[in-house]
């Protein structure tokens, strides 16, 4: 028996439940800076892992939206994205940090604990400017939205186990920004679910079963529960890929994400 840790976001409040189940991550949301739903699910039966994503962009300043890809693998990194995406001014690329995570030596583990390393001076650069120059956009962040400013779920084989590594920082009242940490392995089975994802948590909560489901279907399922629920926050299409025990990328559904050919027909070697 292993354990399970769900934290639930609603508008004001933050209140983490705990049940005796597998390892399940859910991190609040509720404002449309988490204008995203990532799903990271360790699939035991195939030895992979699956990850599924929205597709919708949200700018604050200028109040328009768009379709972008939200999910990246490259050969021994595959990582999904949520929080602040782009700020133009002070200079802020989630996407491109994550990235520069994946050049990193070592194993997926270590990629994405040098994430944080990577990500800390910026995400400090955007915090204190958030709190000096638009102190209701900040203060909405850190009582509103659990603080959470950025997350990035690294998935993947580690030492031949599916496994998922979520790392991220939130926002504190003086400006301050603490690093977020989440591990999911085939040990303890379950997943990550991030950004939006109140519907995800309530299906979950009257769904005790819901590990038997399909990973892929579940994952894909979960994604589309948030984008009906709140369709100017979250938007289709649904990106998802698997990654198996041997590091091998297969785009279920690419949604608006620019992947070979190989990758979306490749098959995966069976465990």
């Amino acid at each position: 028996m292993c354990l399970w840790k769900v934290t639930l976001r609603r508008v004001l409040t933050a209140s983490r439940v705990v049940h005796a189940a597998c390892a399940v991550a859910i991190l609040p949301s509720a404002l449309p800076l988490g204008a995203t739903t990532v799903v990271a699910l360790v699939d035991n039966f195939h030895h992979r892992t699956v990850i599924a994503a929205d597709s919708l962009l949200l700018y604050k300043v200028a109040g328009t939206s768009t379709q972008t890809c939200k999910i990246v693998a490259k050969p021994g990194c595959t990582f999904s994205m949520a929080g602040l995406f782009y700020k133009e001014y002070p200079v802020f690329r989630l996407q491109e940090l994550a990235e520069e995570a994946c050049g990193l030596p070592g194993d997926l583990r270590h990629k994405a604990d040098g994430f944080l390393d990577i990500a800390k001076d910026p995400v400090m650069t955007v915090a204190q400017y958030l709190q000096q120059n638009e102190p209701q956009f900040f203060g909405e962040l850190t009582n509103s939205n659990g603080g959470e400013l950025i997350m990035v779920v690294f998935a993947g084989p580690e030492a031949g186990n599916a496994s998922i590594f979520a790392r991220g920082y939130k926002l504190d009242a003086n400006g301050g920004i603490t690093p977020v940490s989440l591990d999911v392995s085939e040990n303890s089975g379950g997943g990550f679910f991030g950004g939006a994802t109140g519907k995800i948590a309530a299906y979950i909560k009257s769904h005790p079963n819901w590990q038997n489901m399909d990973k892929v279907s579940a994952a894909r399922k979960f994604v589309q529960m948030e984008i009906a629920a709140h369709p100017e926050w979250v938007g289709p299409p649904v990106s998802v890929v698997t990654i198996n025990h041997l590091d091998q990328q297969k785009w279920v559904s690419p949604g608006v994400c620019k992947v070979p050919p190989s990758a979306k027909k490749g098959k995966q070697k069976k465990p």
